[in-house]
């Protein structure tokens, strides 16, 4: 998603998607049947999102309006490990919690693996590492985000069963203000654990 940085007469720095490049709402899955075993929960991130951590997209077209190779909010990147592994944590405390409300038995030591990739994930307010590369950042700071995962049922011979993909991102900046450092992103979370946890019980 494509974000436009903007200086209200008040000094709040804050971004708005352009519309013709936002990326839309949607769950999606190849799963026909229900989890009749237990499941190990693996989240993992994908290679751009690892990079994003202490980089800017390695994708020119990534980088959103970013004016300078520190502008980490306003181009998608310095997002700093230790957000990206709350993420991670965030995203399997859903899906454990939605999984057991549907009976889906979650274990470490399960053969049938549910790994889960965060493709991509945008903040609605600066990150700690970002606010330290960008001086000119405050956390009254915010943008339109969301997140998109991609995720695989693979079964103990390693075989892949199926696969759920999910993607949300917050189309009005007028939902903004009032939100936390990953709020769009943490919708797109608990929508796609509770999609994916009817998928695994009943796909039907």
């Amino acid at each position: 998603m494509r974000s436009i940085l903007l200086t209200s007469l008040f000094g709040v720095t804050f971004a708005l998607a352009a519309p013709a490049l936002a990326k839309g709402h949607g769950y999606n899955t190849t799963i026909s049947a229900p989890l009749t075993s237990a499941v190990k929960i693996e989240i993992v991130l994908s290679d751009d999102m690892a990079h994003r951590a202490n980089n800017l997209p390695e994708k020119l077209s990534e980088r959103s309006n970013a004016r300078s190779l520190n502008a980490g909010f306003s181009g998608n990147g310095f997002y700093g490990d230790r957000d990206l592994e709350y993420l991670k944590e965030r995203l399997y405390k859903k899906l454990e919690r939605r999984f057991t409300k549907k009976n889906i038995q979650v274990s470490d030591t399960a053969q049938t693996v549910l790994r889960v990739t965060i493709v991509d994930a945008r903040p609605n307010r600066p990150t700690f590492e970002q606010l330290k590369k960008e001086v000119n950042l405050s956390f009254s700071s915010f943008a339109i985000g969301g997140a998109e995962l991609e995720a695989e049922l693979i079964a103990a011979d390693g075989d892949i069963v199926g696969s759920m993909s999910y993607e949300y991102y917050e189309d009005d900046i007028r939902f903004i203000n009032q939100s936390s450092t990953w709020n769009d992103a943490y919708k797109s979370f608990d929508r796609f654990s509770r999609r994916a946890a009817k998928t695994l019980s009943s796909p039907k």
